[in-house]
This record gives structure tokens, sequence and C-alpha cells, in this order.
């Protein structure tokens, strides 16, 4: 059966756009210096860039489904106060509060980009008071776990699955997706990394270690590079899956990238959030999903000490700490709450007893 389709739900494709709002956008991302026109979203990641131009495009839809676009209006003209307001209120209706909160900061830093002469401090007010009234619409603290539990089960699994001839089609995903979980529990990388990592260029064993290198253009804030090195438990289950079992996915020609799926074909990012939530909730009891384990990595530093929070900041590769900073504060707030449950817990046996 074929899924109606929404029209409230649809935004422009670029070549859709205004003539204006396009080269306001070409104008933005100019690739250049400070003294030939370089944009100010220049520096934007290829991702970020894709994902705005959605971000923008769901603008211009609702725009355009209002009666509100006037192709010869200048894009920051249209963007006012009480226009972004209807905006607000049309999605409303469609989708959750943290998707609103997405879309207009998609707006925000889009028409900023476009038009960086403007002043825009109220749009941001607009995009912070979402914040604040946007909860999440689903508990991550209750999925929340330490690394160091992540970590031993996914070993443990491994060392089992490591043991047994791995003949069938599900054993052998078991084995690369547990390998995976325990990866990403001492290296926590975004998933688009996670996915492009490739043997030989991002993975390089040197004297027994593998390290991982993925250089500063491949990363989200594209100023650092990310340079790890693997802990050692994780070295003879990383060369058996690359001795042996990876081997047995390959139907295709055989490439470099670390993660494949079945016939050989290297798994996507989205492919491998699916992979990671369901293992961990085959081997935890609960799912989860690759931006979850960082979650994960910062509360378990936090609950170490103040010094080992900040030390979360380049592991997840934060240019500030006040990124990681809110992790801190939420596992110290999950910690006390876990003492005042045991703390109640003993009350009521003892006036029991």
């Amino acid at each position: 059966m074929t899924k109606k389709f929404d029209p409230q739900r649809r935004g422009l494709r670029f070549q859709e756009w205004p003539e204006t709002d396009r080269a306001a956008w070409d104008k933005a991302i100019a690739v250049g210096n400070v003294f030939d026109g370089r944009g100010p979203a220049a520096h934007w990641a290829p991702r970020t860039k894709s994902t705005n131009t959605v971000n923008y495009g769901r603008w211009l839809g609702f725009l355009s489904i209002s009666g509100l676009l006037d192709p010869d209006c200048s894009p920051d003209l249209r963007v006012t106060s009480e226009t972004v307001t209807k905006y607000v209120d049309h999605l409303r209706p469609l989708i959750a509060p943290r998707s609103v909160l997405a879309l207009v900061v998609g707006l925000k830093v889009t028409i900023m980009a476009m038009a960086p002469e403007a002043e825009w401090q109220w749009l941001k007010d607009i995009c912070n008071a979402l914040n604040r009234n946007s909860p999440p619409s689903v508990d991550k603290q209750s999925r929340l776990r330490s690394m160091q539990e992540i970590f031993c089960a996914a070993m443990k699994q491994l060392e089992e699955l490591s043991k047994i001839p791995l003949t069938g089609r599900n054993l052998i995903c078991a084995f690369r997706d547990t390998l995976m979980i325990a990866l990403m529990a001492g290296r926590p990388l975004r998933r688009h990394n996670l996915a492009g990592l490739r043997i030989g260029v991002h993975m390089t064993k040197r004297r027994g270690v593998w390290h991982i290198d993925v250089p500063h253009y491949e990363v989200k804030n594209r100023r650092y590079p990310l340079e790890f090195d693997l802990p050692n438990e994780l070295a003879p289950y990383l060369d058996h899956y690359l001795d042996k079992v990876r081997p047995l996915m390959f139907q295709t020609t055989i490439h470099d990238h670390l993660w494949i799926g079945w016939g050989g074909k290297p798994l996507t990012a989205h492919a491998i959030y699916y992979c990671l939530s369901r293992r961990t909730q085959e081997i935890l009891g609960t799912k989860i999903n690759p931006h979850l384990f960082r979650d994960c990595a910062a509360s378990s530093l936090a609950l170490e000490s103040p010094e080992f929070a900040r030390a979360a900041a380049p592991l997840l590769g934060h240019l500030s700490f006040k990124t990681t900073q809110r992790h801190y504060v939420q596992a110290r707030q999950v910690d006390a709450s876990r003492k005042l449950n045991d703390a109640l817990t003993k009350i009521k046996a003892e006036l029991k007893g």
C-alpha cells in the first residue's frame, strides 16, 4: 500500500527555490578567502550543508503553501517574528517538539549565513525559548549504561563467539555487531565516522596497537582530527574479525571498508544505527544507538570526577567543555537520585522490621 503524501510536510528542493534564495545560498557557501568573498558557511561540512538545504527548503515549502512566498523578495525580509511564529504553529501538529526546534534552528543558522549583516537576536531568542520548552520525546536517562558495563558485556560475547564456528549469517553478523559495540564503548565515534572507517586509511596497526586516525575534514567540526589508540583488549578480536569473520561476508569485489554487510557492501550510517540498536538490546536489554554511546561515555566519565568529565570533551570531539558539561550535570543527578532511592528503600525496610 502506497503511503499517502502529506503536502503540509513538503519542502522545496533546491532547484525549486526562488532565484534570490539560490543566489544567497551560493554566496553563503562560496569557497575563497577573506579577500575574495569567502561565504560565512564555506566551512560547513557537506552533510551540514545538505541538512540545512533541507531545513531551509521546509521553510520555503511552508511559505509556499501559506501563500507567503514572494519569489522577488529578499530571503531575510521574509524571516520575520510574525512569520516564524506562524511557521512554528504550522509545524507543531505535524512533528515532535524537538523536531520543530531542529527545523527552526536550521532556518536560523541558514538565514544568518545568507544575511549575516541583519540582526537576528530575536530569532536566537525564539530558538532558545523552543529549546527550554521542548523536552525530548524519548527518556534518554533510563537507557544510559556505564561504558564499563557495555564494554564488559561486549567482550564476554566476543570471547564466546570466537570459540565457536561461525557457520551462519546470524552468528557472523553478531560477531561484527558485538565488535562494533566494544569499539564504541572504548571510543564513541559519531556514526558517520564509524561507518566511514577504512582499513589502512583510518585504521592502522603499529607495534601491535590498533589506531584510529580520522582527518579533520571528515569530522563534524572540521577543525581537529580524531586520533585514538584502541584498547589493547580489543586487538585480538579485531584481528579475528579481519582475518576470519569479515572475509565470510564478501560476495563481491573486496574493498577496505571496515564494516560491511552480508554480500560485502559497506554498511551505511543508517544500517550501523540499526545494527547497534538491535545488538545492544540483545546483550544489554536496552537499545543504545550510536549517539547514546556518546552520552554514556560523557556520563560515565563525569561520575568518576570533574577531571574525568573534562576528559570527555576531547574524547567526543567537542570544541568546548560546555557541550560536555551538561552530561556531567545529568550524570550527577542520576547518581544522586539512585542514592536517594537506596536510602528510601533502606528506611522502608527498617520501618517494616
